[in-house]
């Protein structure tokens, strides 16, 4: 953590935290160990279930905390079981929880995800944590971060209606910024978003989610498209790896690394958090998308997306020799 100078509103130093991260929280039920995903009226049996920390923002905050940032989380929380558990989950890791909120009033999110052989789906309600609060609650003064990363811009419609002014605010602090996309399960892609992304330094859709966007179904071309909105378009298409168009048009693609894929929630944001710590060490925006794929290629040799994040010396490691295996 760097120091910052005092002002007019403090005396002596203060510290800086590297990332401030605001959003939805929530807990993960998984369900791993299927061979087919759901039918309706059937039933289908698994192996193992895990019950732990959830939510894109989060699980972006807590990797970032395990591979050396100082980060710290805003949102909202119940003080009921799924309340506690997720507030375990940020502490494991060292994440300043201080600005979270909790009342006994509140019912905490859950995501039940069921995770098969290749594939996934996932169902969630919002309860009183997710989408709980408008942008402009975000308390940057109180944080005093370098960066702001948000997530889920579709699935928090509170949270996405005064985004560019919370991020205009951020930028005029001297903050960096992002953000993910998440799915939007009404095709409402454009809502807002090119105001956002004026003023969002890295966006961070996957694949699907950036077609969807540009009306397209060739990756590059969405990249491209995205870009001109006036942002950095970091895409994650998986096994294909990873493609950054940067706002002036120059297009960079890192492979992925060998990996064996044992559950990939969390995957994506496990790439968010090293993508962010390594641009955050001052590294180049092609390191950013290696280090970044890294943390992804470790992530989903696990089972859940914050039960066992990546270590720094982890996707260290995964970078000079190529592979997973041996972790």
């Amino acid at each position: 953590m760097r120091q910052r100078e005092g002002n007019k509103f403090s005396k002596g130093w203060t510290t800086v935290r590297d990332l401030l991260c605001a959003g939805e929280l929530n807990v993960d039920l998984v369900l791993s160990g299927f061979h087919s995903m759901p039918v309706q009226g059937r039933e289908i049996m698994g192996e193992d279930y895990t019950l732990c920390l959830g939510s894109s923002s989060a699980n972006c905050c807590c990797v970032a905390a395990s591979l050396g940032l100082s980060a710290l989380f805003y949102g909202k929380l119940g003080q009921d079981h799924f309340g506690q558990v997720a507030m375990e989950g940020l502490e494991r890791y060292g994440v300043d929880t201080r600005l979270i909120r909790r009342d006994p009033g509140w019912r905490t999110g859950l995501t039940v995800c069921v995770s098969a052989t290749g594939d996934r789906a996932m169902a969630t309600c919002f309860g009183d944590t997710i989408d709980a609060f408008d942008a402009l609650d975000v308390p940057l003064e109180e944080a005093d971060a370098r960066h702001i990363h948000m997530a889920s811009y579709f699935f928090q419609p509170r949270v996405r209606a005064r985004l560019p002014i919370l991020y205009k605010r951020a930028k005029t602090m001297g903050m960096t910024t992002s953000l993910d996309a998440g799915w939007d399960e009404q095709g409402r892609w454009e809502e807002g978003l090119v105001e956002a992304l004026s003023v969002t330094d890295f966006f961070f859709p996957n694949e699907s989610e950036a077609c969807a966007i540009a009306g397209t179904d060739n990756v590059q071309r969405a990249a491209r498209y995205i870009a001109a909105l006036g942002t950095n378009a970091v895409v994650k298409c998986g096994e294909k790896g990873t493609l950054l168009c940067t706002r002036e048009g120059e297009v960079l693609e890192a492979p992925p690394y060998r990996t064996v894929v044992v559950e990939t929630t969390g995957a994506g944001d496990s790439f968010n958090a090293g993508f962010l710590y390594a641009y955050l060490r001052g590294m180049s925006l092609d390191q950013c998308l290696r280090f970044g794929n890294a943390a992804g290629a470790v992530s989903v040799t696990r089972i859940g997306g914050t039960t066992a994040c990546p270590t720094l010396a982890e996707v260290q490691r995964v970078m000079e020799q190529g592979t997973t295996e041996g972790l």
